[in-house]
């Protein structure tokens, strides 16, 4: 069990998914961050967002769709950047 945990943490194929997880974590908190004096907490987009952020938290990495989760956050991106 060891043995192939070490060979996954070598190849890179665990971290991948831990730093996947972490980089939309941290997205989130930017895109958030960067409309909080624009935008208002209680809007949709934003709480969708930080729905999300919890959920990531909670979510082991291998649960994770990285891909459709970033295409999730720059959507939303995209529309608070845009009001």
């Amino acid at each position: 069990m060891w043995i192939i945990l070490f060979l996954l943490v070598k190849r890179g194929i665990i971290m991948a998914t831990f730093m996947e997880k972490d980089v939309l974590i941290e997205v989130i908190s930017s895109v958030v961050a960067s409309v909080a004096y624009t935008v208002d907490i209680e809007n949709p987009d934003v709480v969708a967002l930080l729905r999300l952020k919890g959920q990531l938290y909670r979510m082991k990495p291998e649960e994770i769709n990285y891909e459709k989760e970033l295409a999730f956050i720059k959507e939303k991106k995209a529309i608070l950047v845009g009001n």
